[in-house]
């Protein structure tokens, strides 16, 4: 069991299990640690804590559920999402811990399968409209890549206005440089995502930071961060232009609204060109 420090300060138990051949999910990753660092500093300069209690925000591949974790202790609405296998385990031990249920934010695990054509979601607060969609260390396999990125661009834009999608925010590891690189290709030129990278030595100065202060990280081992990255991702106007006249076109597309317990998939964004 780790304790871990979240924005504020708050000390949550993060259960980890490493006992099983395939801990992937299972344990704290470098990606999540860097994100919740770099959101917790970004959201908290751009929006007051009144206006993060009423917005909703989503992960994906949530593991452990530290970045849920962190965004629920910003005030968010927060959905972790992961495999059923996670959800009832360490990911769902982790989100309704006692400590946990002291957060600002009201946080839920839910599971979510990227391969599933259509989506379901617990009841509002928790269902899209999404404000914030967040993924870490989700980018290893090659299969992952297309049914993660449809899924990312789909909550990106349930529920939302036609032309204001939310930002997606995802932190890798390049670990496999090809892999990484194809990934985001795919995203820019298939998927209709502007990408935007964010400063590493800015990521290396908030772990920093965060660690005088007295968080958990530590940037001890320059080799072991240096592959870390954050993007910001988020659709641009070709990719709304078609989702919308996929809206036009479907009468299941244009189905919106928060409180709906699943919405299909013909919303999502596919084969979208570069803008």
């Amino acid at each position: 069991m780790l304790g871990y420090v979240l924005p504020g300060h708050a000390t949550v138990p993060v259960k980890q299990d490493n006992t099983l051949a395939d801990s992937t999910g299972r344990t704290v990753w470098l990606g999540a640690q860097v994100l919740s660092v770099y959101l917790a500093d970004l959201l908290s300069a751009s929006s007051t804590s009144c206006a993060r209690s009423t917005q909703r925000a989503i992960d994906l591949g949530s593991g452990t559920g530290l970045v849920a974790l962190s965004l629920a202790a910003l005030g968010y609405r927060t959905l972790a999402t992961d495999l059923p296998a996670l959800v009832d385990g360490v990911l769902g031990a982790n989100c309704s811990s006692s400590a946990a249920s002291t957060l600002p934010g009201a946080l839920v695990a839910a599971p979510l399968d990227w391969f599933d054509s259509t989506l379901h979601f617990p009841p509002a607060p928790h269902a899209p409209p999404f404000d914030l969609v967040t993924t870490a260390d989700t980018v290893y396999d090659p299969a992952l890549s297309a049914p993660l990125l449809r899924t990312l661009a789909r909550l990106s834009l349930l529920g939302r206005p036609p032309l204001s999608p939310a930002p997606v925010y995802l932190a890798l590891e390049r670990r496999d440089p090809l892999l990484v690189d194809s990934f985001l290709a795919s995203a820019r030129d298939d998927h209709g995502f502007k990408l935007a990278r964010v400063d590493h030595a800015r990521l290396k100065r908030l772990v920093e930071r965060t660690e005088a202060e007295g968080g958990t990280l530590a940037w001890q081992d320059e080799a072991d961060w240096d592959g870390i990255e954050v993007w910001k991702l988020r659709l641009g106007r070709d990719a709304l232009a078609r989702a919308k006249q996929a809206a036009r076109e479907g009468p299941s597309a244009a189905r919106e609204g928060s409180d709906n317990r699943s919405l299909d998939a013909d919303v999502s964004v596919e084969q979208v060109q570069r803008d």
